[in-house]
């Protein structure tokens, strides 16, 4: 019989990012006493800890970028895919080891592929997870990762404050007005300038959400070009194969080769070894409470 699970994924880099932003604006820039610094992963481990609670999965798996921009598969296929991306502060460099340490105190797979990105593996195993049966809820920043809701796949996109928006194909159309399968044609047409993803010169997100909504999909609108006013219909005669790119760019893999198995995910953890991590990185009494 195959029980059905609960599987939280967890994308490694907006949390870690946000957890460090976080701090940092508020001027905690959080060491411990031998100067290690440490805010990124307390503010990491404690937005694990609050969707742990809050999703009470039976399994939980971190997804991670792996690879330099220059060795993305994207990269491949267009230069400019996310050149625009500066390195990251001196004070968080440290903490992409130091994370996966909490997350491994915790028996918490870190799961990443060389050449894809945290949204490819959360992609692969919430698809593989849900054609088991199995219930899925992704937590990202990202709102690329609308792409993926399905019946059995949710997402939470975090927002400031340790606030989120919750995604269910119902809640997608009734929030956005699209479909999971129309989130990358919208981008597609609209670009994503924090990817140097280019979409169609000219077109906004508001012309993007109307003409998907209107034709049903990018293949549609293109079939349709006649029906577009003159100016625009250039616009995208023009820019076709730049659109067509950015979708390409814009789609999250769903088979990335990872192998892991869900006995390796289940969230249990040893609270001893758990608060031994804490303790070395002077987490303090609040977050060792959660877990005693």
């Amino acid at each position: 019989m195959n029980d059905c699970h609960k599987i939280l994924l967890i994308d490694g880099m907006s949390f870690l990012f946000r957890a460090y932003y976080a701090s940092a604006w508020a001027g905690g820039i959080r060491q411990t006493s031998t100067g290690v610094y440490t805010n990124a992963v307390y503010g990491f481990t404690k937005m694990m800890l609050d969707y742990a609670e809050m999703v009470r999965p039976t399994h939980l798996i971190v997804g991670w970028d792996v690879a330099e921009r220059e060795t993305l598969v994207r990269s491949q296929w267009y230069n400019g895919y996310k050149a625009n991306r500066n390195d990251p502060p001196a004070e968080l460099i440290p903490q992409f080891d130091l994370v996966k340490e909490i997350t491994d105190a915790f028996s918490v797979p870190n799961v990443g592929h060389h050449g894809y990105e945290g949204d490819d593996i959360l992609g692969t195993l919430s698809k593989r997870y849900a054609e088991q049966g199995h219930q899925v809820v992704i937590a990202t920043g990202d709102y690329d990762s609308l792409q993926l809701v399905r019946d059995l796949v949710h997402v939470k996109i975090l927002k400031n404050g340790g606030k989120h928006e919750h995604y269910s194909p119902e809640s997608l159309l009734a929030m956005r007005g699209i479909t999971p399968e129309q989130v990358v044609d919208v981008k597609a047409l609209q670009g994503d300038a924090s990817d140097c993803i280019p979409g169609c010169p000219g077109i906004g997100e508001k012309t993007a959400l109307k003409l998907v909504i209107e034709h049903g999909s990018l293949d549609g609108l293109y079939t349709n070009l006649d029906k577009c006013t003159p100016k625009l219909r250039t616009k995208l005669e023009e820019n076709r194969e730049l659109v067509f790119l950015s979708r390409k760019l814009a789609t999250i893999f769903c088979d990335v080769p990872v192998d892991i198995s869900l006995e390796e995910a289940e969230w249990e953890y040893d609270v001893k070894r758990v608060t031994a991590k804490f303790q070395e990185l002077e987490f303090g009494r609040s977050l060792l409470s959660r877990v005693g």
